[in-house]
């Protein structure tokens, strides 16, 4: 029972006794079906080329020409390497002939001459075609990278204008997570496959074919041989590519799996502490690491068979086509020359092919990315926010009516919301709509704002039908406020100037003295110029909230919405707001919903609804007469929060709003106190990567102190896979032999060519042929070993690190988790992302390393063997041509310089805020604005791409030709030696010359690893530090005294601070005593430290100074799992955990500690069993992450069950109603009822039915206690107590409406 969770499948029950059968049409816990929007067919060709203009047509034209120009420039240089090597073979041959005197000197002379002749002819041939490519490459590049600019930048444009038009149907579907991954990651695919990389596929593809062409032309039958074993080649690669693809695919799920278990377990840290869930959650992490590492074993395998398998057929080609040419050349049907130009051109087709492969499955994914684009560009929205129709009218009045409208929701078609409402709202009029969740009053709004279209019934505007109004002036005349506004992440005066951007400074004002903001505004050092924060997160809910009045009265509408514009407020930011409301809706026609319903006491018409009918409508004082469903609504509500007197508004450096906090630390009980903390760039949907991985790990390294781990101190963490590490090495030094043995090998064949004896040159050109078979199987079984041991080393190295980081995580106390570089989405990155950097510095990649040095050692030896002047030259030469190459790569993969780099971010940030607050900037009509502000952004990288595009071309070009320009200095100068007689056999200079060439490819395959390896050092130092952070308050100690708790609980002199904000003292000597059995409320503002009482009592922070005991003994000495064994808290946002209901009620209780009997009897005292039991998989259904399957009520009530479970000694209820509907709370605050009886209870509340019945109530400010009773006794004083209770109460108090 314990913590044992099934996997994803909500249809998976499990307890005989809590089973369910299913039941169809039930659909309270259903996830919305993923949308199909986004999935898209790929764009075709003209698509994708829609968003060019005629120069970027002509640019893309003349580039492909240019290309093909580039792709055979390799062909040409297979004919003069053949020819050139004729002519080696040649002269030595003549010298062979000229030492067994088979010709006379002259022959020999003659010889020489011609030699001399056709050595400088190909060096000239090598440094014309260099000058060609050169010219040609920069051509091509400069076109590609131009056009791409122009089309993306323009496309990019267009999609963020189509995103903003799409209606909110559209919005429902797509989530504003993945928008945001379309708008950035599909664009960059795009620039991606229609920059260089298409000019590329153009080159590589001419190439192919130019080799292929060559090589037929030369001898088809001998170019047929040696291509005979590509198709094995083919279906071997197509084999492994799906092996690998499924077994990478299978890994990154059961990974994700884990991934997902440690962001819901560190978003919901405090919840997982304070159930004692950590053993479990650490077990639970491990098992889906060990599902992932036997995927990773497989994916080392199959890269070790795929290396192997490729190389074996490629030696094994070599072998043949050798054999079969020495045969050709044997029986006088072609010459060397013939042989080796065919042999080259097919090589250098080959390889040209499997580049091409990689440009066209980049230009593959540009298509299936543009396919996503160009649909939303190209979806028409059932409701167009853009469109210019529809009338406009002189005059509006306000009257609003809605006759008979029905609607569902449209990702919810089987859930009818409102079923026929009819209401009137005449000009000037204030109409209060009330129900309890779900009956339909947010929908009648998002009606009005047109963010929807009613499937029948109608609804009008001055008798004008909504369908019928031009859509951008019907909600210029709206206003709207709702329960959480969205303020932009701007100064203050640029969010009010969104609601009217033409507003005077006079208007501005005269909104702000209206809205009563004015004065806290005015006590910023900024003023109107204050930043307000992501999501306004550096404004209390209060000041939110009257900026968005302001915002809204700016507008001057004639239609003010109202929803539920208090219900998250305390009472002494509730009750300026409401005066503000009260000013703001004179002289307009205002639509008010609330669940407080002090709020709508005074409206001109109050509708009260259920199940999305209209149950009955008329005044206050009306309705109470009636003594229906208001009647009831009003009874079970008492108007009164208990507030702190005198209480200060806050300001921005102190973030006081109880909902922010909530949301920021994911169900933290303390953080409402604890403010200022995270930081606003914390979101976790980051708006544009525009910092590579290596960047964010230097600058977090930089941040938190950490130096750069060495690979010993690595190899040191991996010390148990020693053994693995050492066999892939050995085959690594063995493999790295290969490539100069390989050299020798190839010109021997040379060498054999030039025998004059023909039966000599068969017998020995056979037997060297049979040579490469011989390396075929050297190399593909040590491939097979170093990829495999190294990738099983890597991989156990990496589930060791992940698990050890995960458990050191879990021992912390609350003050780590509340430092921003321990924010629940970096810890998850580095579990997710830093951990496996590591891997790269140990798995086969670090082999190419010691492959490439063995194999550079020993061609240079053998170059200096056969040729040292020859070998310098090449030494020397070679930097050149590896400066050229880094320099292309730098600059092709060059970041941005920081204005770019910085507008890309802003434009980023831009159009993640648009899509993530849709509703306000299609209510606000912004769509225009926010789209002229990202373009704003976006015109200077877009200009100095262009420039950018010109040094890339020039970059490309001199790589490219370098090779040719190098080829012709190396000829000519191994032609002087050879004239000069400085070197005696002629194929010794090809010895040279092929020893450094074919053993420095190795060093391709070893830079691939320093990349990897600079992020696994930073990576390192980063996973090191946190396996070395110790806590003060180890939450997974087994330390401690284990005595009897009954539940006396005493604070003496209890002073505290934040560690993250020592300087502000949050409890100044605070000091309160509960006897066992007993009821303590705590009352008093946002920020007097009531919710850090259970913090402390939770043992989340220890006290600065003072004592805190339980039973007599100081907390500090007892064992923490057994005090919080004895603890059960209950917050205003209860995280539930993405598994099964019966799971949430057990959670962090041994295995089979508990019975289903008494899960089902906890939830009934919770008055949560009998929904439970009407659901299809009864406890079985799965609550959805943060148990968002379930309403606010329902999760409450699980929570409450999961607190009952434990027979708690003390029982925690912190703001446990406040969040509820009046429905919800009237059953919630049943079950706190029962749950308090016959134990020790802390109640924290705003609402005073919560507390009327508390033995002792405190009143707490500015972290002390100003005055304790009972309720009775603080009434009778009539002191901060008793003002409070009367700010909220109505006119006549509850207690007068009728019974």
């Amino acid at each position: 029972m314990g913590l044992k969770r099934k996997p994803k499948n909500p249809n998976d029950p499990s307890s005989p006794l809590l089973q369910r059968k299913n039941k169809k049409g039930y659909s309270s816990a259903e996830k919305v079906a993923e949308s199909p929007d986004l999935d898209a067919k790929r764009a075709s060709l003209g698509q994708l080329y829609r968003y060019a203009g005629p120069l970027d047509l002509f640019m893309v034209i003349f580039g492909c020409l240019v290309a093909i120009i580039t792709g055979l420039g390799f062909p040409f240089l297979s004919i003069i390497i053949g020819n050139v090597s004729q002519t080696f073979i040649v002269l030595e041959n003549a010298r062979l002939q000229q030492e067994r005197n088979l010709t006379d000197e002259m022959s020999y002379d003659d010889a020489r001459d011609t030699f001399k002749h056709d050595v400088i002819q190909a060096c000239i041939k090598y440094a014309v075609i260099g000058g060609v490519m050169m010219l040609s490459s920069f051509i091509q590049v400069t076109c590609f990278m131009l056009s791409c600019e122009n089309i993306t930048n323009r496309m990019r444009r267009a999609f963020f204008k189509a995103i903003m038009r799409q209606d909110i149907s559209w919005f429902d579907r797509n989530h504003s997570g993945t928008l945001a991954t379309k708008l950035f990651d599909s664009m960059e695919r795009v620039r991606e496959g229609l920059g260089d990389k298409m000019g590329l596929m153009v080159q590589f593809t001419a190439q192919f074919f130019g080799g292929l062409a060559v090589a037929m032309s030369y001898d088809w039958k001998l170019t047929l041989i040696m291509m005979s074993l590509s198709p094995v080649l083919i279906i071997c690669g197509g084999f492994m590519a799906r092996l690998m693809a499924s077994a990478t695919a299978a890994e990154i799920k059961k990974y994700s799996v884990a991934g997902q278990i440690a962001e819901e377990v560190l978003t919901s840290i405090r919840t997982v502490f304070a159930f004692n869930g950590q053993e479990g959650e650490c077990r639970r992490y491990d098992n889906a690491l060990e599902a992932g590492k036997l995927d990773g074993y497989k994916k080392s395998v199959y890269i070790g068979v795929g290396l192997a398998s490729t190389f074996i057929v490629i030696f094994s080609s070599y072998c043949l086509a050798f054999w079969v040419g020495t045969d050709y050349i044997y029986w006088k049907m072609a010459t060397s020359s013939k042989v080796l130009t065919v042999f080259f051109s097919v090589m250098m087709g080959s390889m040209a092919m499997g580049q091409a492969g990689q440009q066209f499955a980049v230009f593959g994914t540009a298509l299936g990315a543009a396919g996503v684009v160009l649909q939303v560009i190209d979806r028409e929205p059932e409701i167009d926010s853009y469109a210019t129709t529809g009338k406009k009218l002189d005059h509006v009045k306000g009257e609003v009516k809605v006759d008979n409208l029905y609607f569902h929701y449209p990702t919810r078609k089987d859930v009818p919301i409102l079923k026929g409402i009819s209401l009137t709202c005449r000009p000037g009029e204030t109409v209060a709509l009330v129900g309890s969740s779900g009956c339909g009053k947010s929908t009648i709004v998002q009606l009005l704002l047109r963010y929807y279209n009613p499937i029948s019934g109608m609804i009008t505007i001055d008798g004008v039908p909504l369908e019928e109004l031009n859509i951008e002036f019907t909600r210029r005349m709206i206003g709207v406020v709702s329960q959480e506004p969205a303020l932009f992440n701007a100064t203050i005066i640029e969010n009010l100037r969104y609601g009217n951007p033409n507003a005077t400074d006079g208007e501005i004002q005269a909104a702000l003295r209206k809205a009563n903001a004015q004065n806290f505004i005015n006590s910023f050092p900024q003023g109107l110029n204050t930043i307000v924060g992501d999501r306004g997160a550096q404004m209390s809910g209060g000041q939110k909230q009257r900026i968005a009045i302001a915002r809204a009265l700016l507008r001057d509408p004639r239609i003010l919405l109202l929803d539920e514009a208090t219900s998250a407020l305390d009472a002494e930011s509730e009750s300026v707001v409401q005066a503000a409301l009260e000013n703001a809706s004179v002289g307009r026609t205002t639509i008010v919903i609330a669940h407080r319903l002090s709020t709508i006491r005074n409206a001109d018409k109050i509708v009260a609804m259920k199940d999305g009918r209209v149950v009955e409508v008329g005044t206050h004082d009306e309705l109470l007469a009636k003594k229906g469903l208001y009647h009831e609504l009003v009874n079970a509500q008492v108007f009164a929060d208990v507030e702190a007197k005198g209480g200060k508004v806050s300001t921005p450096g102190r973030r006081t709003s109880r909902q922010i906090s909530r949301q920021q630390s994911h169900g933290s009980t303390a953080r409402s106190d604890l403010v200022d903390l995270v930081e606003t760039d914390e979101d976790p949907k980051k708006a544009e990567k525009v910092e590579s991985d290596i960047e964010r790990l230097k600058r977090e390294a930089e941040e938190e102190g950490v130096e750069e781990q060495s690979l010993f101190k690595i190899l040191k963490y991996a010390r148990p896979e020693w053994w693995l590490l050492l066999i892939g090495t050995i085959a690594c030094l063995i493999q790295g032999a290969v490539f100069p043995v390989f050299s020798l090998f190839f010109t021997q064949i040379m060498q054999v060519f030039a025998e004059p004896d023909p039966e000599t040159m068969r017998h020995d050109g056979h037997m060297w042929a049979l040579m490469f078979l011989v390396l075929a199987g050297v190399q593909g079984t040590t491939m097979l070993i170093q990829s495999t041991f190294y990738g099983i080393a890597a991989e156990r190295l990496t589930m060791r690190l992940r698990s050890k980081v995960f458990r050191n995580v879990l021992r912390q106390d609350g003050a780590y988790f509340d430092h921003p570089s321990h924010a629940a989405g970096k810890i998850s990155t580095r579990l997710a992302t830093d951990a496996p950097n590591i891997k790269a510095a140990i798995d086969y990649r670090l082999g190419s390393v010691f492959n490439a040095a063995v194999a550079l050692t020993a061609g240079i030896g053998i170059a200096f063997y056969y040729g040292w002047q020859m070998a310098l030259l090449m030494l020397a030469l070679m930097p050149l041509l590896g400066f050229a190459q880094s320099l292309r790569i730098r600059i092709f993969q060059g970041q941005r310089n920081n204005t770019d780099a910085k507008d890309l971010e802003t434009s980023g940030k831009i159009a993640m805020e648009a899509v993530e607050n849709i509703r306000t900037v299609q209510a606000l009509t912004l769509e225009k604005v926010l789209h002229k502000k990202f373009c704003e952004h976006l015109d200077g990288p877009h200009r100095s791409s262009t420039n950018k595009a010109i040094v890339q071309g020039v970059a490309y070009s001199v790589a490219n030709s370098m090779m040719f320009f190098m080829f012709a200095a190396e000829f000519r100068f191994g032609g002087w030696l050879i004239m000069e007689n400085h070197v005696s056999n002629p194929i010794n200079v090809m010895r040279v010359m092929m020893a450094i060439q074919f053993s420095s490819t190795s060093l391709g395959f070893a830079s691939a690893y320093f990349p990897e390896y600079a992020k696994a050092k930073f990576a390192a130092g980063l996973i090191f530090k946190m396996l070395a952070e110790t806590p003060k308050i180890d939450n997974l100690s087994r330390g401690g005294k284990l005595t009897p708790i009954n539940g006396a609980v005493v604070l003496k002199n209890v002073h505290f601070s934040y560690p993250e904000r020592a300087e502000v003292q949050v409890l100044k000597g605070l000091s309160l005593k509960v006897n066992p059995g007993e009821t303590l409320a705590l009352v008093g503002s946002s920020g007097c430290g009531k919710s850090t009482v259970v913090s402390l009592l939770e043992r989340f922070y220890d006290p600065s100074i003072g004592s805190l005991e339980v039973d007599g003994e100081d907390i500090r000495q007892l064992n923490l799992l057994h005090l919080r064994k004895h603890i059960a808290l209950v917050s205003q946002e209860p995280i539930l955990f993405d598994s099964s209901i019966k799971e949430n009620i057990v959670y962090g209780l041994p295995e089979g500690s508990v019975t289903d009997s008494e899960v089902v009897e906890a939830a009934r005292k919770a008055n949560i069993h009998k929904f439970i039991s009407e659901l299809p998989d009864g406890y079985d259904t799965r609550v959805g992450d943060k148990g968002t399957q379930l309403s606010g009520g329902q999760k409450q009530r699980v929570a409450i069950a999961r607190a009952l479970i434990r027979n708690p000694k003390i029982l925690l209820l912190d703001e446990a109603t406040s969040a509820l509907d009046t429905e919800s709370e009237k059953l919630v605050q049943e079950a706190l009822d029962k749950a308090s009886e016959g134990r020790t209870c802390i109640v924290i509340a705003h609402r005073l039915s919560t507390v009327v019945k508390a033995n002792t109530i405190l009143v707490c400010s500015g972290g002390q206690v100003v005055e304790q009773g009972t309720h009775e006794e603080l009434m009778a004083q009539r002191g901060a107590y008793f003002e409070l209770t009367l700010k909220q109460q109505t006119k006549h108090n509850v207690e007068v409406a009728p019974q």
